[in-house]
This record gives structure tokens, C-alpha cells and sequence, in this order.
């Protein structure tokens, strides 16, 4: 019993200690800078994928043109809305399909703006 009386104040003590700390939002975190960040970082992973496509695009056949032009306006728009992991799901999706476009034009990688 003497136990229990001396871990009850700290137990009271570590409970509003906790909602004291969990009231107040986090000084460091700016959301806005966030946002950024993940919109840059997700802009950098289409960039690649821009260019490969704009060499592409010309030996593609009119179906996977929409598909291909659809897609990166959904890559553009998750990357503004701050949704990097779809927007680089696409990216991964896009760079596939340039290269399936590549294989079957016979292009080299070197043609499509990658490294060889």
C-alpha cells in the first residue's frame, strides 16, 4: 500500500505533464515548409521521367499518348498537393512505359536523354 501511494502522485504527474506537452503544437515543424519540401522532392523525381518522355512521346501510339499525358497531369497535381509517394508512383509508372515505348522504337537509352 505504501507503494501504491508514493507511484499515485507519479503517475498523476507524468498524466498531466503528457497532456501539457501533447496540448501545444510543435514549435519546429512548419507545415508550410513541409509542404514545399515534399512538392520539390516530387518534382525532382518527374523531372527525369519529363524529359524521357518528350523524346518518347513521338514513337508512342495515340493510346498511350492519353494514357502517358493523363498520367503526368496526375503526377503534377499529386506532387502539389503534397502526395510525393503517389506522385512518385507515377514517376516510377511513366519511366517504365518510356522505356517499353524505347525498346519497341529502337531507341538507345542515350536518345531518351538517360545515361547509357
Amino acid at each position: 500500500m505504501d507503494q501504491t501511494r508514493r507511484t499515485l502522485p507519479l503517475v498523476a504527474f507524468a498524466g498531466a505533464a503528457a497532456a501539457a506537452l501533447g496540448a501545444r503544437p510543435a514549435a519546429a515543424c512548419d507545415p508550410d515548409a513541409l509542404d514545399a519540401h515534399l512538392t520539390a522532392v516530387c518534382d525532382g523525381a518527374l523531372a527525369p521521367v519529363r524529359a524521357a518522355l518528350e523524346t518518347a512521346l513521338p514513337h508512342a501510339t495515340p493510346e498511350e499518348r492519353v494514357v502517358l499525358e493523363r498520367a503526368l497531369a496526375a503526377a503534377d497535381t499529386t506532387c502539389t498537393t503534397g502526395d510525393p509517394v503517389a506522385g512518385a508512383r507515377i514517376a516510377a509508372q511513366l519511366a517504365r512505359m518510356a522505356g517499353r515505348i524505347e525498346g519497341r522504337a529502337g531507341l538507345s537509352p542515350g536518345e531518351l536523354g538517360a545515361p547509357a
